[in-house]
């Protein structure tokens, strides 16, 4: 290959550089480089977040950088990283506001006190040697002293091992229990390290947490973004790129199991324990991760009826999953319930005990998708919602993730716009806790109609003439200046548009028409709930108040409505320590009833109705 088919590329801040052919598209040099830069859209060039400024060899706009940025910017070096050919030697610099590792990951959550009965279990036994008066085999030796009763069913690997392990052992040696199946023998007394791992597998976020199973306590924690979300935020997008593009699933399957790793390897540290003590990994997420963890095709998924391949709780050796921990190490996924309900939404129900409740319950979990479950002890019902990319800044002009400088709550004090943001840095985008008060604020000021639309500035009632001069015409209709440019981290406005503004109506209209189906479905009201659990990073954040107000969950008493963090990741923490949890979660995901919303009597009226903002002042 000649030297003028290359092109050199080095990405800062991390200084990492690359040599890659002519015509090659940044964001596949950047997979190369293994350097994170989230595509929200998918690198179809609609969303423009994924902005990357050039110091050279900036290469010509193409059409969709011409749209989605302005002179300025594509004059000063900027460019979109999906869109972007490389055509000449470059250096270029990936933005502050998507250093993915500064955003906000929710680790606590609200769940039950359970007897401790792991999975795993160790029992340390010493054994005479063999001689002339006891020629049993090794294996009958090892297995007698265990008192595993005649089992036989031991991994192969463990047979071909165990008489040099034992002689290894000085026949002083310790048997590691897998729901009570021997998996392996260690040298000497180790009764006092088990430990097990548990991981919430976000479509966004990996949150993992460290247990001690001889006494069932966290050690500890670790959190990173997920490395899929540079291919696309939601689930769809990752669907397509296994299907489009060779060996996509196993890129997508690696790129989890290596950042769990890396997880693993904090978790252990942190703790002082070692790699060969961590026996078990328990898993939750919704049906697509946990299709792509285990490396399973997911393409059904996405076109109906929405069957998944798999829906079973698993058990697999960790090793097959190309996860580091003990050679005998096992991991144990949790159940799924339908296509598009999985087992995170099943960690919810059990984290929270809904399905012991003597009257009804309902939760709901707002991420990229938007599970709901309706449920107490005599029934439970479920379904999805696509509600993300608006609650997660996808597809919103100055949308973001929770990371400094976005803003995470707005309020009107004085007749004006008052605001705070994470870390109280600059403001430089707005998250979803925000977003929603921000536009419930502009309801009640009359600025947004219950229709959706920005009003001009002369419809603006008198009591909320201060705001008037911060409506600007914007591409699709009126635009709202949040942040003043002077203000901002920016340089420019921090806006809410009409078109996030409509984004939100649906993401809205989609959750409480879920709600509602769910709801008439079980012939259940607002006075007949006991209370309402908001699961996930959104629903810890968001302001009560403003979900009500906004319609987004029904107007129960606000003592009714209970913030329970990530009890996802509490489930998946509860079938680490508990056997009996596991078993529940095998129940759960068998009982409930999944409704599959498009095809529900009335969901198109329902969700017509929903779209309207009820706390508009013309409602």
């Amino acid at each position: 290959m000649n030297s003028t088919d290359t092109v050199n590329i080095t990405v800062y801040p991390s200084g990492k550089s690359l040599s890659v052919d002519r015509g090659t598209f940044l964001r596949q040099a950047l997979e190369t480089l293994d350097v994170r830069l989230a595509f929200p859209c998918g690198s179809k060039g609609r969303c423009g977040k994924c902005k990357v400024r050039f110091e050279k060899g900036a290469p010509a706009a193409s059409p969709n950088e011409i749209a989605k940025l302005t002179e300025a910017e594509i004059a000063h070096g900027y460019r979109l990283g999906c869109q972007t050919v490389l055509t000449h030697d470059c250096a270029l610099h990936l933005p502050d506001t998507e250093n993915l590792s500064s955003a906000k990951i929710l680790m606590t959550g609200a769940s039950r006190d359970v007897s401790l009965s792991p999975a795993v279990a160790k029992r340390h036994v010493t054994v005479t040697e063999p001689s002339v008066t006891d020629l049993r085999s090794d294996l009958a030796r090892m297995m007698d002293a265990l008192g595993c009763d005649g089992d036989c069913s031991l991994p192969l690997s463990l047979i071909r091992r165990v008489g040099r392990d034992l002689r290894r052992a000085a026949f002083n040696f310790t048997g590691v229990f897998s729901s009570g199946r021997l998996i392996g023998i260690e040298a000497g007394d180790t009764t006092a390290a088990a430990y097990g791992a548990a991981f919430d597998i976000g479509t966004t976020t990996i949150a993992g947490y460290l247990i001690d199973l001889t006494t069932g306590r966290q050690v500890s924690v670790a959190s990173a973004m997920n490395p899929q979300a540079r291919i696309g935020d939601d689930v769809i997008s990752r669907i397509n790129y296994t299907m489009q593009e060779r060996k996509g699933l196993e890129r997508l399957q690696k790129g989890i199991t290596v950042e769990m790793n890396r997880m693993v390897d904090a978790l252990l540290r942190s703790a002082g324990a070692k790699r060969d003590s961590l026996y078990e990994i328990t898993v939750v997420g919704n049906t697509c991760m946990s299709h792509l963890f285990l490396g399973v095709d997911p393409r059904h998924l996405a076109v109906s009826p929405y069957v998944p391949t798999v829906s079973r709780s698993l058990y697999l050796d960790a090793r097959d999953l190309g996860l580091r921990v003990s050679r005998f190490g096992k991991v144990h996924v949790l159940p799924n319930i339908a296509g598009f309900v999985g087992a995170d939404t099943v960690g919810v129900v059990l984290a929270t005990g809904l399905h012991h409740s003597e009257k009804p319950v309902l939760a709901v979990d707002i991420g990229t998708n938007g599970e709901i479950v309706l449920g107490w002890k005599n029934r439970m019902l479920a379904c999805s919602t696509a509600a993300g990319p608006a609650f997660e800044g996808a597809h919103i002009k100055h949308g973001m993730r929770a990371a400094p400088g976005a803003i995470d709550s707005v309020w009107i004090e004085d007749g004006t716009i008052r605001y705070s943001t994470v870390g109280d840095a600059p403001a430089r985008g707005i998250c979803g806790s925000g977003l929603l008060d921000a536009i419930v604020c502009m309801c009640q000021a009359g600025i947004i109609e219950s229709s959706g639309r920005i009003v001009d500035a002369e419809e603006v009632p008198a009591c909320s003439e201060g705001l008037r001069d911060r409506i600007t015409e914007g591409e699709r209709g009126n635009d709202f200046v949040l942040v003043p440019a002077g203000e901002s981290g920016i340089g420019e406005p921090v806006l809410v548009t009409q078109r996030d503004v409509r984004e939100v109506q649906l993401a809205k209209g989609a959750i409480a028409t879920g709600i509602r189906t769910l709801m008439e479905h079980a012939d259940v009201s607002e006075d007949d709930l006991d209370c309402v659990v908001l699961a996930g990073a959104f629903g810890n954040y968001m302001r009560k108040e403003s979900a009500v107000a906004a319609g987004l969950i029904p107007g129960v008493p606000l003592d009714k409505i209970r913030s329970v963090g990530n009890a996802a990741g509490e489930g998946a923490k509860l079938a680490l320590v508990s056997i009996d949890m596991r078993r529940e979660a095998d129940e759960i995901a068998r009982s409930v009833e999944y409704i599959e919303l498009t095809t529900h009597p009335g969901f198109q009226d329902r969700f017509s109705e929903e779209l309207m903002f009820g706390c508009a002042a013309d409602a």
